[in-house]
């Protein structure tokens, strides 16, 4: 914990400075140090169909090989971030798909999405557990190797959560920890379409943004990113990517006008 609420106060260079005068405890200085520690979290729920989780996960690999995400990665403190990939369903149902690896460049880069492409996306039958995600995305950063000035997960979902612990607990323990939870809703179908048929099916989808905004989200400069409709997916992605990547550099990037694809200034931080 002493090391993730260092990282959490002080820059990424004032880190170095401190190693190289050996000011930093010998657990901290063996691990490495990135911009940011990155938890891609994928629903791949009951819920999500093939073309869907299809979609999603091109949408990741796609993002992470254009040349914008690269720049942004290598315009960070030290130029180099963790990332690590995992899907999650219902109640204990997850599997890490591509483990934590660092990312520095196109090269590295390309070779995630590469790592990425080569699964196929799993089939979890039993439910929607956000809940059982956030406490798998906690155990990844636990257990990262790496130090983040920033340790973010990116969260998606296409429905509420409906087995497994309370989320709220886990939810304010991550947000206590220094972790931002941004959330990636799905909100063009049915809350429940996939799972049951008949009438309510067609619940209102756009409840589930504010479910999240209520429920998911938290920590410095969290937000939610819709994925509006199923042609979108690659494009909500590179958006939320991109914002979570480079926010130490957002002004610079907006002096510059370099920000068609962020569409709103960061929100402040949420509780």
């Amino acid at each position: 914990m002493q090391r993730k609420w260092m990282a959490g106060l002080i820059s990424c260079k004032q880190i170095i400075v401190l190693m190289a005068a050996g000011l930093l405890p010998l657990q901290a200085r063996a691990e490495t140090l990135v911009d940011v520690e990155l938890v891609i979290a994928a629903d791949v729920s009951i819920s999500m169909d093939r073309e869907e989780k299809r979609l999603q996960q091109e949408g990741f690999a796609r993002a992470l090989r254009d040349p914008e995400i690269v720049r942004a990665i290598q315009g960070g403190s030290l130029g180099r971030i963790a990332v690590v990939y995992f899907e999650w369903g219902g109640e204990k149902q997850q599997r890490v798909v591509v483990p934590w690896t660092l990312i520095d460049g196109a090269a590295s880069a390309h070779r995630f999405a590469e790592r990425l492409e080569r699964r196929s996306p799993a089939k979890f039958l039993r439910g929607t557990s956000l809940s059982s995600a956030l406490e798998k995305a906690e155990e990844l950063l636990r257990q990262s190797g790496f130090s983040g000035a920033r340790r973010v997960v990116n969260i998606s979902g296409d429905g509420m959560n409906n087995k497994g612990p309370e989320i709220e607990p886990i939810r304010r323990a991550l947000i206590g920890s220094g972790v931002t939870i941004n959330g990636l809703p799905i909100v063009y179908k049915g809350l429940l379409e996939g799972v049951i048929e008949g009438p309510d099916t067609n619940a209102d989808p756009k409840s589930l943004i504010g479910y999240f905004e209520d429920h998911v989200i938290g920590g410095p400069y969290a937000f939610v990113e819709p994925v509006v409709a199923m042609q979108n997916y690659a494009e909500a992605i590179h958006r939320k990517l991109l914002r979570e990547i480079g926010l130490p550099i957002y002004s610079d990037l907006k002096a510059n006008g370099q920000t068609a694809a962020i569409e709103a200034e960061p929100p402040a931080p949420k509780p």
